[in-house]
């Protein structure tokens, strides 16, 4: 009985159960021997209880998420955004398959499955909470300190590239129809900026600082003189909560990159003649300067701590180290 989400003290009091409660356990319990076998054969017994609502979508959703039969008996969705008939659409409504498959997914984000939530969402056609979902991995494993964070990050950053070129690429509007219907265009300008900071966040790593500046440069998160620095405090304010909350690897890693291109300029500058010695003191000064915005940006933004350290002492120091 266990395989259907029922327990054994559910029949200790068998004889006293009115038979409208024990029959549907009875159904879902046979249903639940067979899924391992036939995922549609054990759908067509639960839906024989169609007069037992929310009984009856609570043992689907089980199904769903105990077989991961999700084409089968979800569908795929197509080219233009619509899903395919499949197993549940021969017994209930489209949206009442999607309303099965979105609470689905909140299931199985309460229970830890992340990744099936995330199926379930583009199938249900539930772009919104889709995007939230992605983001907040993203977001979460943006710094991975452990080999089992960074095999998270490798995972939803695949997830996320790959559901970019299937429903994003080649002119696709319908998810953007869906957020734009939904008033939740913003999660996918916050998608948008996690997936270049996880590439950011990569060029560090591989100590590629010049591309790792360049593209921190083109997402305009940072001030790039001081007449731009209310405006970038104000727009930081703006951004989705996943975002400010890790805010503070992402300014620290900017400095560190441009840490790393000052001393490399410098160090390139032995020996060079004067008009090539004028030009890397002019580049030597660009830098300066972004470090020292940088600084003030970092102190106005009041940032969280890094565990062993102040963030904002910890960028103020490494621009010392520029002078």
């Amino acid at each position: 009985m266990d395989a259907a989400g029922l327990s054994v003290s559910d029949y200790s009091n068998a004889s006293n159960a009115p038979s409208q409660t024990l029959v549907p356990m009875l159904v879902a319990s046979f249903s639940a021997s067979l899924q391992g076998l036939d995922a549609e054969a054990a759908l067509k017994y639960l839906v024989l209880l169609s007069g037992k609502g929310k009984f009856v979508k609570e043992q689907v959703q089980r199904l769903l998420l105990e077989t991961r039969q999700f084409e089968i008996l979800a569908g795929k969705l197509a080219s233009d955004g619509s899903r395919s008939n499949a197993a549940l659409d021969s017994y209930f409504s489209k949206s009442h398959v999607s309303s099965i498959l979105a609470d689905g997914a909140n299931v199985a984000i309460q229970s830890g499955k992340p990744a099936d939530a995330a199926e379930l969402l583009v199938l249900s056609g539930h772009f919104g909470a889709l995007f939230t979902l992605m983001n907040r991995e993203l977001a979460a494993y943006l710094v991975a300190s452990t080999q089992e964070e960074f095999t998270k990050r490798q995972f939803w950053f695949s997830a996320a590239s790959q559901f970019h070129a299937i429903h994003l690429a080649h002119g696709k509007m319908y998810v953007q129809n869906a957020l734009e219907s939904e008033g939740r265009m913003s999660l996918g300008n916050t998608f948008q900026l996690l997936m270049n900071l996880v590439v950011f966040f990569d060029r560090c790593r591989e100590n590629q600082w010049e591309g790792a500046w360049v593209l921190m440069d083109n997402l305009n998160l940072l001030p790039k003189a001081d007449s731009e620095m209310t405006v970038k405090v104000e727009a930081f304010f703006q951004l989705d909560n996943c975002v400010k909350q890790i805010f503070h690897h992402v300014v620290l890693a900017a400095m560190e990159a441009l840490c790393h291109l000052f001393r490399s300029l410098r160090q390139d500058g032995a020996g060079v003649s004067i008009q090539q010695q004028n030009t890397i003191d002019q580049r030597l000064d660009e830098l300066r300067t972004h470090a020292r915005l940088l600084v003030t940006f970092s102190r106005l933004l009041n940032l969280p701590g890094l565990g062993d350290g102040d963030t904002y002492v910890r960028i103020a120091q490494l621009e010392k180290n520029m002078m």
